[in-house]
């Protein structure tokens, strides 16, 4: 990405040109994720415009203090719309977040920490806008407890939307041919597959295949050893990799375009999304746009994504600090043991809901069904940009 010009950001529904009678929005960073919120939306008498910041993030290597508190200068914007950063510059900014703000990790100094937290309690810093539910509750509760009201009360949701139009229809599933005629196709994404929980997911259908079950599994994504969440208990990737290869009923692409992530998401039947760890989910808001159902785990914001039983299926894994899976915050002994639990449930949940769908596959449609008219109402495309235009206005009214 290069950093050293200002470029104009042209989403496929915002004008080409400029126009001096549109207020100026600046974005930093632009990513994946980020357009949900910001560039991707058709709002309204606004312009983004890409910032520039002084690249000095590129010296960081214990941290993320300097790369999500970028220093800004000389920019011609009425406001900034920053994920996750915390611009150091004298131009007003909105923040959105998935998971925590101020979102430094590695080594983080007590000076900065608090840099942070100050510039998020300045008149600069207009809205601070949350994901999800859990993210904001989980954030304000932390700014009360840290002596910042003012913070907290800057805090909202704003989950951002989807256009449903880029995705295509969903897949028409026939409960007669699944039952008669073809396996059930699940799907499982992921950019590492150790992390979001492949391994018992791969056992759980296993067995059941073992027991006579007709199931294909199609598999996008890399095995990463080690990570934050598996540490010194993550399986070798080289014998994954062999694993998926040697066995009939998978399908395994390393890595894949997203029209061709998307094109798996029509042609498959169930999204399965076992994860350890997550701050939000877009590939279970994706699929079930599509009318495709997932089955995943109860942490942090998913359950606020599936209804249990009535979008897809939720399976519990024991819960610690901020609703996250208990071995985030275990080492040794202990984060093997609850490593062993969550993959027993996993394994356990997979085979119940696969087993469940087996017998009924006309849930398939129903879930499917559900899961679509839910995320459309969470999601909905036009709704989220007359969200976002008022959120910018009322923002740029306070600063005038």
């Amino acid at each position: 990405m290069d950093l050293s010009k200002n470029v104009t950001v042209v989403p496929k529904r915002a004008s080409i040109f400029f126009n001096s009678k549109l207020r100026k929005i600046g974005i930093i960073f632009p990513g994946y994720g980020y357009e949900r919120v910001s560039y991707a939306l058709p709002v309204k008498e606004i312009e983004y415009r890409r910032v520039v910041s002084i690249p000095i993030h590129r010296l960081e290597r214990k941290g993320t203090f300097y790369k999500n508190t970028p220093v800004i200068l000389g920019q011609k914007v009425d406001l900034i719309h920053t994920w996750n950063a915390i611009p150091l510059s004298n131009i007003p900014f909105v923040v959105s977040f998935e998971n925590e703000i101020p979102r430094y990790l590695g080594s983080v100094y007590k000076w900065q920490e608090s840099l942070g937290l100050s510039i998020l309690n300045s008149n600069r810093c207009l809205a601070i806008l949350a994901l999800s539910d859990i993210a904001a509750a989980l954030a304000r509760e932390k700014m009360l407890n840290l002596g910042y009201p003012g913070i907290a009360d800057k805090i909202r949701v704003f989950r951002g939307g989807v256009d449903v139009s880029s995705l295509g229809e969903e897949n028409e599933i026939s409960a007669i041919d699944l039952k008669c005629k073809r396996p059930l196709k699940m799907l499982f994404i992921g950019g590492d597959l150790f992390r979001k929980g492949l391994v018992p997911a791969y056992m759980a259908i296993k067995n059941l295949i073992e027991k006579g079950a007709n199931i294909n599994l199609t598999v996008v994504g890399r095995f990463k050893e080690g990570g934050y969440v598996l540490r010194e208990n993550s399986p070798s990737p080289l014998e994954w990799d062999k694993l998926l290869e040697t066995s009939d009923w998978v399908t395994h692409y390393k890595s894949l375009p997203n029209k061709d992530v998307i094109k798996l998401m029509h042609d498959c039947d169930v999204l399965i999304f076992p994860s350890y760890d997550e701050s939000l989910g877009w590939v279970i808001i994706e699929a079930a746009l599509l009318g495709m159902p997932a089955i995943t785990t109860n942490i942090f914001a998913i359950p606020e994504l599936v209804k249990h039983n009535e979008t897809g299926y939720v399976i519990d894994i024991n819960l610690g600090r901020q609703n996250r899976w208990q071995g985030i915050w275990s080492h040794g002994t202990q984060l093997k043991a609850e490593i062993e639990v969550a993959n027993e449930n996993i394994r356990e949940g997979v085979e119940k809901s696969i087993s469940k769908l087996l017998n009924n596959p006309e849930l398939i449609k129903i879930w499917g069904n559900a899961a679509k008219e839910y995320m459309n109402k969470l999601y909905n495309f036009e709704r989220a940009a007359n969200q976002l235009h008022d959120i910018y206005f009322n923002c740029l009214n306070k600063n005038n």
